[in-house]
Parts: structure tokens; sequence; C-alpha cells
């Protein structure tokens, strides 16, 4: 018969939600406020290059393409970093309920008679706690910001 490992069913999971979703709202925020600025900045930058011509010209309209490309890339990343802590909390909420089964169960079993535990042994009645076996939380790693060419 297989055992379930029980260490660390006595502790909470030590994961605050309410600043996971305080986190991960701030993120999508940002990033929508970051992506929101791009069509004002765009229509300003058109309308000071209008009647520019030469070299800075062509400086200027590069930088402002890597500028909305880094805004793009920073508000997708915001909002990656969100979906993360999503799932980081949804983990921590699972983990939290299979300790609290498990605890439970370990009530039950520190509770139960001992005619019962003679009964459960006769009639082979599985002893074994009714939660799945702890999870190992991803780890999330964001590749180095890739860097473009300036001037």
């Amino acid at each position: 018969m297989a055992m379930v490992d029980l260490r660390g069913i006595s502790e909470d999971v030590p994961f605050d939600w309410d600043a996971a979703t305080r986190l991960a709202s701030q993120l999508r925020s940002s990033a929508d406020e970051c992506e929101g600025v791009i069509p004002r900045r765009t229509s300003v930058a058109t309308l000071a290059t209008e009647e520019w011509r030469g070299v800075y010209a062509r400086q200027f309209a590069t930088r402002m393409g890597l500028c909305v490309t880094d805004a793009q890339r920073l508000a997708t990343a915001m909002r990656q970093a969100a979906n993360q802590v999503d799932e980081l909390a949804r983990l921590a909420r699972e983990e939290q309920d299979r300790r609290e089964k498990a605890r439970e169960w370990q009530r039950r079993q520190e509770d139960e008679g001992v005619l019962d535990k003679i009964g459960d042994f006769v009639f082979g009645e599985d002893d074994l706690p009714p939660v799945p076996d702890p999870i190992t939380p991803p780890v999330y790693t964001a590749p180095p910001p890739a860097v473009g060419a300036r001037e």
C-alpha cells in the first residue's frame, strides 16, 4: 500500500492572495497604460516630422519605431507576468485546499475508534487520505530583453 506524503499539512500555504490579485491587476493596468500612449505619441511624432527632412528626421523615425515596439513588448511582458501571478495563486489555492482536506482526514483518523480501525483492517478498507500528492509549482523565468540597435 502506497503512503501519501502528509508533511507540511499543519501549516497554511504562505501566500498572500490579496497581494497577488492587486499585483496582477496593477500589471494589467500598467500594460494598458503603456499601450495607451502609443497612438498619442505616434500622432505627435507624425505632426512634428511633417516638414522635417534629413538624417535627424530619419533617426527620429527609427527611434519612434523602437519606442513603439518597446512599449508593445513591455505591455506584453506585463500581461504575461500577470497571468503567471494568477496561475501561481491558483496553484497556491489548490495546495491550501489539499492541506485542509488532509487535516480533516487526519482529524477523522484520530477520532475513529479502535473497533472501526480493526474493522478497516479486517475488511481491507483503504486508509489513505483522499487528497492528491503535493504539486511542484512552476518556475517562471523571463528572457533577457532584446536590445535593438540605437543610434
